[in-house]
């Protein structure tokens, strides 16, 4: 009553309704400044769309003049001081504003946590190549910027003064086209595709809203290929698959399971795949890109950043595994236990692939789909003609929560007995972390199985790709389950490679999903470097002061990842926790930043980080790999 009563007081100067148009005056300078991002946004969306997307923004910068004036609203109380505070706030704003723009357009990220630990330390901004002289003359310019813009606005704000004249209902109609802007957005993703939601989040501080099945129930579920005529009127991919060329084309087995931390991936939870993999490649700190499936199996499949799906699929860019494989005359196929029609997964990540997927949706079980699953890639391999090569994708879904197991798979005791989603909650974690690692036990013996089986038809043992979508939290930091977090125990996947001529060892450098198909493609004999087509490397070739990236997927949260040392990371301007893999606070984490700083700016960006030549490779690979196949 105090504050109302204040702010209607007689003979005080109304401030706020020119503050705010000062504050919106500033809209054409922020839509300037992201002026290149937005035109690319639009262009990798549909043509006929165009049009459509390029009135979203207006309100998305109209939303950023309103905060600024907010933030600066309670200092009307003191109506001599608001005049001068407002408009330097609006000036604050555009100089920030200014440098996100620049940071956007460099790595795709809005500014956060990180970025400002390493403005305020002067050695990280030398690795990452920035001199202490654009610093200087950038915080010169923007000083100068402020100073001005607060002058001149005090003098706009004073002149503008009305006794009458309110702010509020400004305000809110900002707010409320704010609001509208955000659900045509949606609406507008409904019929153009996730190119249009990649362009929503060009600028800063809009909140992601999904409403997919709203938009269904009202427009009708979209089934149209997102890729069609995308050859035709959207960016190719950086290379086309069929350039893509294996000297050596042995049988592939790609396995994905649901739901596995690193540590699950040993000699007593999956006895079979840890005995096949002594005699293969471990790789020990393999990071997921993402804690949740969607984005997890994207980068997989496209050897892309988890976070650059809506732009790469709304750009038209199909994925580079499949496609590679089958221009190279391989009979490809992708059996999913898990259903892949959620999320638009059948349209985008596994999207032109056609008949080559399958899924068992109508399967209410995930411990029946697995057997199934495993039943159709035997029917597969039997019945592929022997001098054909086959590319086999198996993706088990019997490890996911609420993780069920056949009863001669009950190895670890004391167990959680499964009953009751909401029960989970008050169960402690060591006890369902036990009933996962009886879940992986029967799906090892299934993966054996389905090895065994594809061994005996095709009379060769084929080449394996092993690793999990994302990890698994069993409440060691709060969380069950996954997608919630960026840590350890939802994003350290393990990862194998074994078959034949795989070189035999455990290799502790990063690497991350982005790196699969690179992997692959330079097992079999491709010199492509990956840089063309992926955010990967391959996967032998990894260098121990690597850092790889992760996020949580469908909201702003992100980690980068090194041997020993992690930067976890919000959107916004919360501060970034600095620690080591494992989430443990370090002594000298910021030194250890700074000193690491353009390495992780290179690894958002998705920069080659230790580019290695194919001459190099060559000689550092057995002569089974490094000679082509007679």
């Amino acid at each position: 009553m105090l504050v109302s009563s204040a702010l209607r007081a007689p003979g005080r100067p109304a401030f706020r309704g020119a503050a705010l148009a000062w504050a919106l005056l500033h809209v054409p300078l922020f839509l300037a400044l992201y002026a290149p991002s937005i035109a690319s946004a639009v262009h990798a969306a549909p043509p006929r769309y165009h049009l459509a997307l390029w009135p979203t923004f207006l309100p998305q910068a109209l939303l950023l003049g309103l905060v600024a004036f907010l933030v600066a609203l309670p200092f009307s109380l003191w109506p001599r001081t608001y005049r001068f505070v407002a408009p330097a706030l609006s000036g604050l704003a555009t100089v920030a504003l200014a440098l996100d723009s620049q940071v956007y357009r460099a790595v795709g990220f809005h500014l956060n946590g990180f970025f400002f630990r390493v403005l305020l330390q002067p050695r990280a901004l030398q690795e990452t190549g920035i001199s202490f002289r654009d610093v200087a003359v950038f915080l010169a310019l923007g000083a100068g910027f402020v100073v001005l813009d607060t002058l001149v606005g005090a003098w706009f704000v004073g002149r503008g003064a009305r006794p009458g004249r309110r702010a509020w209902r400004l305000a809110a109609a900002v707010l409320l086209l704010a609001g509208a802007e955000r659900v045509y957005g949606q609406f507008l993703t409904h019929f153009g595709g996730p190119a249009i939601f990649a362009a929503s989040g060009v600028l800063p501080l809009q909140p992601p809203i999904r409403m997919g099945s709203i938009a269904d129930a009202i427009f009708g579920k979209q089934t149209k290929d997102p890729f069609a005529g995308a050859d035709a009127m959207r960016l190719p991919a950086g290379i086309d698959a069929r350039e893509i060329h294996l000297e050596r084309k042995p049988d592939v087995v790609f396995i994905a399971v649901e739901s596995t931390p690193h540590d699950h991936l040993d000699a007593r939870t999956m006895p079979n795949v840890w005995r096949r993999a002594e005699d293969g490649a471990r790789f020990t700190n393999h990071y997921s890109t993402a804690s949740a499936t969607h984005y997890a199996i994207f980068s997989l499949f496209y050897g892309i950043q988890a976070q650059k799906l809506e732009a790469t699929v709304g750009a038209g860019r199909r994925p580079m595994l499949f496609p590679a494989f089958k221009a190279n005359g391989y009979d490809v196929h992708m059996l999913a236990a898990s259903c892949v029609d959620w999320m638009d997964l059948k349209q985008t990540v596994f999207g032109g692939v056609g008949d080559a997927l399958e899924s068992w949706c109508d399967v209410p079980q995930g411990l029946v789909r697995d057997r199934e699953m495993v039943k159709r890639a035997q029917e597969i391999a039997a019945a592929t003609p022997k001098d054909e090569p086959l590319f086999l994708f198996v993706f088990f879904v019997g490890p996911h929560f609420d993780y069920p197991y056949e009863p001669e798979d009950r190895v670890f005791e004391p167990e959680w007995d499964g009953s009751g989603g909401v029960k989970a909650t008050t169960v402690p974690g060591p006890l369902i972390k036990n009933r996962a690692r009886n879940s992986l036990h029967t799906v090892d013996r299934r993966i054996e199985q389905l090895l065994s089986s594809v061994e005996s038809s095709r009379g060769r043992a084929p080449l394996v790709f092993f690793t999990a979508d994302h990890g698994e939290e069993f409440r060691e930091k709060g969380h069950i389950a996954h997608g919630s977090d960026v840590n350890e125990e939802q994003i350290h996947v393990p990862a194998a490679i074994f078959g034949p001529g795989v070189p035999r060892g455990v290799f502790d450098s990063p690497t991350s999903h982005v790196d699969a198909a690179p992997t692959l493609f330079a097992l079999l004999g491709d010199h492509h470097p990956p840089a063309l087509y992926s955010d990967g490397m391959n996967m032998f070739d990894a260098q121990p002061d690597r850092f790889v990236v992760a996020t949580v997927g469908w909201e702003p949260r992100y980690a980068v990842i090194g041997k020993d040392l992690k930067v976890r990371m919000y959107a916004g301007l919360g501060t970034a926790e600095i620690t080591d893999p494992s989430d443990r606070p370090l002594p000298d984490g910021p030194e250890r930043l700074a000193a690491n700083a353009g390495k992780i700016m290179r690894a958002l960006r998705g920069d080659p980080q230790s580019p290695v030549t194919t001459t190099a490779r060559a000689a550092r690979m057995p002569p089974a790999l490094a000679a082509p196949a007679p």
